[in-house]
């Protein structure tokens, strides 16, 4: 071979090498795009104190009718309780990159006093009458415990969107006693109220992850279930439920976390009747229809640690 075709040979094997170091950079790109957020971990495990506030709603609205002419009657009231700070558990098991298995548990719980020091009120020309006094005790009580399954429609180092369907269970009970002093009007008594159910209810899930550094890490999330999908409960409503979580890695498997949320139980059930008044009374039948309604929120702030492994 002279040393012109030698040359020739090695200016083409340096033309070659230089064309696969290029190929190789290229096809390395997603890789490196893929190390900037590091997705190893496959279990992760958060642990958080929740500190949340709850207000009840209580609504009854309907009509009543008799010789064709209607009344409406509407009423509400709202009950708001104080915060206290209560445990809650969050897990997440990686299966692929798509699929993911997730668990929650939290509740709330929280006791109030109400007194009423008595007194009397004049309706007019029979006198004043006596006003009891009055004290209270009452408790609320909720438990919510889910698990889903989920896939993620996008997934991105940075970003990630997954669709997910799972059960959650309810659990949601209040009770109260009320006793009152004698008056000229009436008697000393007491009384005692308990309302519960619990069951569970298919639900859907979805959930967004942002990754803006390595270490850092928000999720939003929420769930949505309806009273029929179960054997929740017999009246008609709705359950949702939505969360903001900002994470911070300290270290490769350590971090920690702050967050905020929501949920909201509705309820809606129906009543009909009809009031029959003794014969002397002469006034006709009267029928009457209402529907009770029933809101329970839930929110709140919240804080902890979590580990990934």
């Amino acid at each position: 071979m002279t040393q012109g075709s030698n040359a020739l040979a090695t200016h083409r094997l340096r033309r070659t090498a230089l064309a696969c170091a290029v190929l190789a950079l290229a096809a390395a790109q997603p890789a490196l795009a893929q190390d900037a957020n590091p997705r190893d971990d496959r279990f992760t495990l958060r642990l958080s104190a929740f500190n949340p506030s709850a207000d009840l709603r209580l609504g009854l609205e309907g009509d009543a009718t008799s010789d064709g002419e209607t009344a409406v009657f509407s009423d509400a009231v709202d009950f708001d309780t104080g915060d206290e700070w209560r445990p809650r558990g969050a897990l997440n098991f990686r299966i692929s990159d798509r699929q993911s298995i997730g668990a929650s548990y939290y509740d709330y719980e929280n006791d109030q006093d109400w007194s009423f020091g008595g007194g009397s009120v004049d309706p007019g020309p029979g006198g004043p009458v006596g006003l009891p006094a009055v004290d209270a005790s009452g408790r609320i009580k909720f438990a919510m415990a889910s698990a889903h399954y989920e896939y993620a429609v996008v997934a991105t180092p940075a970003f990630e969107w997954g669709l997910g369907l799972g059960a959650t269970h309810l659990d949601l009970e209040a009770m109260a006693d009320v006793a009152w002093s004698a008056t000229d009007e009436l008697d000393a008594g007491n009384t005692g109220f308990r309302e519960g159910f619990d069951g569970w209810s298919p639900a859907l899930h979805t959930r967004v992850t942002w990754r803006p550094a390595d270490r850092w890490r928000v999720d939003l999330d929420g769930q949505y279930l309806n009273a029929n999908w179960g054997d929740f409960i017999e009246e008609d409503g709705h359950f949702e439920r939505a969360g903001i979580v900002v994470e911070y890695l300290v270290t490769e498997r350590f971090g920690v976390h702050v967050g905020y949320d929501w949920f909201r139980l509705k309820l809606r059930d129906t009543y009909a009747g009809t009031i029959v008044p003794p014969a002397d009374a002469g006034l006709s039948d009267i029928e009457w229809s209402a529907a009770a309604r029933t809101q329970f929120k839930v929110h709140g702030p919240m804080a902890g640690v979590t580990f990934r492994f």
